[in-house]
């Protein structure tokens, strides 16, 4: 009796403790790219970047995603998806200080690092959540999708007035105290873990047949390269077109990422209730195509742009995560298909901010940069009611 009822108690506390460190990991998955934003002019001055090179602050880490998402896979085989995440929180530590430091080649190999260690979280804590919350997954992904919001809206917010009292470096810099903080979280957790390594074969080669797992990188890859043209240029598109200050622009940035929460925490539990998610993608385009059409007609009522692209980006990134763990039925799948679609699909999604920013610098305008969204908004419609049929999984 007495040996049996620790047993039965602690159970629920290991899932919290889990949990609780799962969402302060995902703060950090999306927070570093979007401090960017709200500076990005500060640091064009400063190193003397054209609207181009300056948006590969943003592109980098997404093409990263890409790049680096097999070995992500790669490395939860060897050390269990727990290690693996550790090490990217490291990471994501250790490239935000080097970003702060002077200079480009070290903003550059910052950016670099970064992006490389949030592959890591990306790829991986879905598999936690397949793995260790399968009878909750559509309300712990909502709070893990929700968590991702929040981190941006918080580094969005915050990263303009601290710069105005410190400086773009240590604005920029200081948030790698969060990446410590989750560190330390997540390390607490991981020998309750301990004993669930993840060595299994991943069955990579039979997603990447299935016709299903591209359809799904599809609609990530749209999906991404709106969010992070968004998060990497509406700032600068509202001080151009509406004629806001730079801090009315970073808040503009800010209610973007933090009125997506609401969508993260609504979209994954009715996702997982209903037999098909054709719907849901059909409404998430339809925010983007109003948001971005309002932007390009009638940028003064900038508002409620930002909080329908707001309501847009919460709902798709987390329905496409939604999408990921339920058309696979086993967690070594989930690895298999997240690692491809965050790889294929961030791909697409880097061209978002490099692609505006090279528009805008051919054009000297918002028309057609906005334009082309438009055009991917449209596509992502199409790759959500392909991807949200019910019945189909990428491992039958």
């Amino acid at each position: 009796m007495t040996t049996s009822t620790p047993r039965r108690h602690g159970v629920p506390v290991r899932r919290w403790l889990l949990l609780t460190a799962a969402i302060l990991v995902a703060l950090n998955l999306r927070g570093p790219i979007a401090a960017v934003s709200p500076v990005l002019p500060r640091i064009q001055d400063a190193l003397g970047l054209s609207a181009g090179a300056a948006s590969l602050l943003t592109s980098i880490p997404v093409l990263c995603f890409s790049i680096a998402a097999p070995a992500a896979t790669l490395l939860a085989a060897r050390t269990g998806p727990e290690r693996a995440i550790g090490i990217g929180l490291a990471g994501i530590a250790l490239g935000t200080l080097v970003r702060s430091v002077d200079g480009q080649p070290a903003v550059l190999a910052g950016t670099v690092l970064i992006g490389v260690a949030i592959t890591v979280g990306n790829v991986l804590v879905p598999v936690v959540i397949k793995r260790d919350f399968a009878d909750r997954v559509g309300s712990v992904t909502g709070l893990y999708t929700a968590a991702l919001a929040g981190g941006a809206a918080l580094t969005a917010a915050l990263t303009a007035p601290v710069a105005d009292a410190a400086g773009w470096r240590i604005a920029l810099g200081g948030w790698g105290v969060l990446a410590v903080a989750a560190w330390f979280a997540w390390t607490t957790a991981l020998p309750q873990r301990a004993g669930a390594v993840a060595g299994r074969k991943t069955g990579r080669a039979s997603v990447v047949r299935h016709p299903l797992a591209w359809v799904l990188a599809l609609f990530l890859g749209c999906q991404s390269t709106l969010y992070y043209a968004m998060t990497a240029w509406l700032p600068t598109v509202l001080v151009d077109t509406a004629g806001t200050s730079e801090a009315t622009g970073g808040a503009a940035m800010s209610l973007f990422q933090l009125i997506g929460i609401t969508t993260t925490l609504i979209v994954p539990p009715l996702a997982t209730r209903l037999a098909g998610q054709r719907g849901l993608a059909m409404l998430v385009a339809a925010l983007w195509l109003s948001s971005l059409a309002g932007l390009l007609l009638l940028p003064d009522v900038w508002p409620l742009w930002s909080v329908l692209a707001g309501l847009a980006q919460g709902a798709g990134i987390s329905l496409a995560f939604t999408l990921v763990i339920l058309r696979a039925r086993r967690s070594e799948s989930v690895a298999a298909l997240s690692g491809l679609t965050q790889g294929a699909g961030y791909a697409l999604g880097a061209s978002g901010p490099l692609v505006m920013g090279v528009l805008l610098d051919v054009t000297g305008g918002w028309t057609v940069p906005l334009l082309a969204l438009l055009g991917i908004a449209a596509a992502l419609g199409a790759a959500g009611i392909a991807a949200g049929r019910a019945g189909v999984y990428v491992d039958d």
